[in-house]
């Protein structure tokens, strides 16, 4: 555990227990499901972290999900705690997401390249309003070449077998191909959280009511195990939060996202300048 040069009073622990960086996400785990997911036991190895304690209290934490080449972290906490722990942190290039308010502190260290404003929407048992007109298909392994030709040939690597004997698919077929189908990104048992993303429609089947129907199958099939379900829309896209809406999701919290470097030593040193 190192004294964080910014807050002399802040420091940064690389050692702190999983169990302790799952309390502090706790305290939000809708806006922090994708961290706490990544900290259930069967993932936690592909995850590092990073927390700021004031005495023995943690007021900051980020965790960094290794095993992607794009480098997801998200962080949240005091914005002061978070300016030290980013600080410590050595990674050159980063997916960052973040509570707005944090995101003065994360820049004294990373520069955004491109800032996304998201919502974090979730919807519970007792708010869903299943919307499923269109039959759906539940997908697994033997579907792996369907879900390919859809979401691209750079999604292979992504799409094992292990993949989506784990998480919960959905599709739409037009004849023999898909042309519509959503899923989970990640599902925490631990937390009692599952999150719903890759929704894609083809082109020419758009506005149809397709989107919806795979997105609350999915929904719907993930309430049965856990509490509460979430997922990731841009600020802007008022036609995919309609759709969300329509099945009972409503908005948590919003968050920045987006790929973040870190500054050079005269960067930084120009910041501190301006904020004197």
């Amino acid at each position: 555990m190192t004294a964080a040069p910014l807050m002399p009073d802040i420091q940064v622990d690389e050692r702190a227990s999983a169990d302790e960086v799952r309390a502090f996400f706790g305290h939000d785990r809708l806006l922090a499901a994708y961290a706490l997911a990544d900290l259930d036991p069967d993932n936690v190895d592909a995850a590092r972290w990073w927390v700021a304690r004031r005495g023995r209290d943690i007021v900051a934490a980020a965790l960094l999900v290794e095993i992607m080449p794009f480098r997801p972290c998200f962080a949240m906490g005091e914005s002061e705690a978070l300016a030290s722990l980013f600080h410590e942190l050595r990674e050159q290039r980063l997916i960052l997401a973040v509570p707005p308010r944090g995101r003065s502190a994360v820049e004294q260290t990373y520069r955004f390249e491109r800032v996304d404003v998201m919502r974090r929407m979730s919807v519970d048992r007792r708010g869903f309003a299943p919307g499923a007109p269109h039959p759906t298909t539940r997908l697994g392994p033997e579907h792996i070449e369907d879900l390919v030709d859809l979401y691209g040939e750079a999604s292979r690597s992504y799409f094992s077998a292990r993949r989506l004997e784990r998480e919960i698919y959905y599709g739409i077929y037009d004849g023999r191909r898909i042309v519509s189908a959503a899923g989970t990104h990640v599902r925490s048992a631990h937390a009692g959280i599952a999150a719903v993303g890759n929704v894609l429609t083809r082109i020419g089947h758009r506005e149809r009511g397709l989107a919806t129907s795979v997105t609350s199958s999915v929904t719907e099939e993930a309430l049965r195990e856990h509490a509460d379900v979430v997922l990731n829309v841009r600020q802007d896209n008022a036609p995919a939060i309609a759709v969300y809406e329509r099945l009972g999701y409503h908005t948590h919290a919003t968050f920045i996202e987006g790929p973040a470097v870190r500054r050079a030593p005269w960067e930084r040193i120009t910041n501190i300048w301006r904020r004197s």
